[in-house]
């Protein structure tokens, strides 16, 4: 039986919780995520990983520092023979690393060295990729660089949302967790060191980057609201009110009106040029407002043809 102990907090590690969970050849010990969080009229909210952690009937931790001494003499009387990392969101320091060598296993959204960092789902759809995947990974001092063990990817189209990368890569991280762990000595014999001078790295997203520039041109503009449709929604300004933008469709540009002024709304969207095609914003949300299409927006309000968007 291989004993792991299993760190992570968002919905994205939690197929490959159950995954490795349910496996007759695994037992999670220990399930470590992050705090509970106060959420509406103070509601406490455990997070994603904890909910499915009690589902599965495993003891979840949740230190407030993974690395006190207090988390590390419970992780250390476990003693597990895998440490499993997915998206948790602290560092792990020196005692772990060093106590734990080549046992520390974390799951990360890119093809590296390409997308080191905070977001690299988000980077993949901005920088208008054709594919992306997961890769398991060694875990060393310095972030995102430690040896690949294996990875699986996906396409991306153009149609594809930030929301699609989210569930289909927590999938296949679920599936390649699992035959990382089943198969490690095969799998750490053919590790591949990653090459430092083809890395690039994600930024952290930021609220501020989810405006929308309509200067610019309209790929994108269309990257930016696919990258952005959890978080921080992209959002243009309606006569001073920060609109959302949910969705939208690229279309030729047939007249001469400058970027970002609205020249037609109709069932279909609302039409504005960027700066080589006509944008047609299809779904949007005004402050303190349901998402909806323009089509039922306009039944009882009204967009006026000449409005600039800023």
């Amino acid at each position: 039986m291989i004993n792991i102990v299993f760190m992570g907090t968002p919905e994205f590690s939690v197929a490959s919780l159950e995954k490795l969970a349910k496996n007759e050849n695994i037992k999670v010990s220990l399930v470590i995520t992050q705090e509970d969080k106060k959420r509406g009229r103070n509601k406490v909210i455990p997070t994603p990983v904890k909910a499915k952690a009690l589902e599965l009937g495993i003891e979840s931790y949740e230190p407030i520092k993974v690395n006190s001494k207090e988390s590390l003499d419970k992780i250390d009387s476990i003693n597990p023979d895998f440490i499993v990392v997915i998206a948790y969101g602290q560092i792990i320091g020196s005692h772990l690393l060093e106590k734990y060598e080549n046992r520390i296993i974390n799951i990360h959204s890119s093809l590296l060295p390409k997308y080191r960092g905070a977001a690299p789902m988000q980077e993949a759809l901005l920088n208008d990729d054709k594919i992306t995947g997961v890769c398991s990974m060694l875990i060393e001092k310095s972030m995102d660089t430690g040896d690949v063990l294996d990875c699986v990817t996906m396409p991306i189209n153009d149609r594809t949302t930030i929301e699609d990368i989210h569930d289909n890569l927590s999938v296949l991280a679920s599936d390649l967790i699992l035959n990382t762990i089943l198969n490690y000595d095969q799998v750490f014999a053919n590790r591949t060191k990653q090459d430092d001078s083809k890395a690039s790295y994600s930024k952290k997203i930021t609220k501020e980057m989810g405006h929308l520039d309509m200067t610019l041109d309209a790929r994108t503009i269309d990257l930016k609201v696919r990258a952005f449709k959890n978080w921080p929604s992209t959002f243009i300004y309606i006569d001073e009110n920060p609109v959302k933008i949910h969705k939208i469709s690229i279309i030729d540009k047939y007249n001469n009106i400058e970027p970002g002024k609205i020249f037609k709304v109709d069932d279909t969207g609302i039409y504005v040029n960027a700066n080589d095609k006509c944008i047609v914003i299809e779904e949007i949300q005004f402050p303190n407002k349901k998402k909806m299409t323009v089509s039922d927006y306009i039944k009882g309000n009204t967009i006026e043809a000449g409005t600039l968007l800023k």
